[in-house]
Parts: structure tokens; C-alpha cells; sequence
């Protein structure tokens, strides 16, 4: 009986570590993630992209045939917390795109621009895409 009981344990440790996924291989399915959904709006218009994502161009400067759009994420809160020797810090950063866009219309707002790539920095892993 002590052995089925030793087996059982055994079994069940090698079916947990079987499941479990390491933090690398967790943050690269989200960047991956990420990435397939934002490479879904290619073809989509910056009023369309605004009026999905919620999130407005900061910026926009030409490039070439185009012009790329700076847009700033929400920002997110990292605390790092105070031990004996260092008080509490706590920094902010943001989730930064830059929209290539190429120009699909007459005018210059921005239904006259089609997203054609997007490019990310920061922590992006939260934007709602």
C-alpha cells in the first residue's frame, strides 16, 4: 500500500511540472499574443485605430511616402519596496507605438492615413487591441 501511495505522489508532482510553463516561456506567448493582434490592424485608418484602441496620437512626423504616429499607452506603476537600507521607489513607465502609416486620401486627417505596421516599446501587455 505505501508504495501506490509513494507512486500517486510521484505522479502527481510529474503531471503538475508537465503543466507548468516557465515565465519566459509565459512572456513570450503574450508578446506574441501582442503582436498578432496589433499586426491585425494593418489596413485599418488612424480614426479607426483611435476609435478601436481608445488611445490618440501624441505626435506624428513624415516619413518617406507616409507618416508615423507616436501613440503613449497608459502608463504602469512598478514599486519596489523599502528595506533597511532604501526607502520605497516607485517608477513609471509607458507603452510607446509608433503607426507607420501610408496615405490612402486627398486631405491630411486621419482618415487619410492606413496603418501599414506598428511598432512597440515599454510595457505593452495590457493595451486593449
Amino acid at each position: 500500500m505505501r508504495v501506490s501511495g509513494t507512486l500517486s505522489i510521484v505522479l502527481t508532482v510529474a503531471f503538475v511540472l508537465a503543466g507548468c510553463q516557465t515565465n519566459a516561456e509565459h512572456q513570450a506567448a503574450v508578446e506574441q499574443d501582442l503582436d498578432v493582434r496589433l499586426a491585425r490592424l494593418n489596413g485599418y485608418t488612424m480614426t479607426q485605430f483611435i476609435a478601436q484602441t481608445g488611445m490618440t496620437p501624441v505626435n506624428a512626423y513624415p516619413v518617406g511616402s507616409g507618416r508615423v504616429f507616436v501613440v503613449d499607452g497608459p502608463p504602469v506603476y512598478v514599486t519596489l519596496f523599502a528595506t533597511h537600507v532604501m526607502p520605497a521607489v516607485t517608477r513609471s513607465s509607458a507603452c510607446r507605438l509608433l503607426v507607420a502609416t501610408a496615405h490612402a486620401g486627398g486631405g491630411s486627417s486621419t482618415d487619410d492615413w492606413e496603418i501599414i505596421g506598428i511598432q512597440r516599446s515599454g510595457p505593452c501587455n495590457n493595451l486593449r487591441v
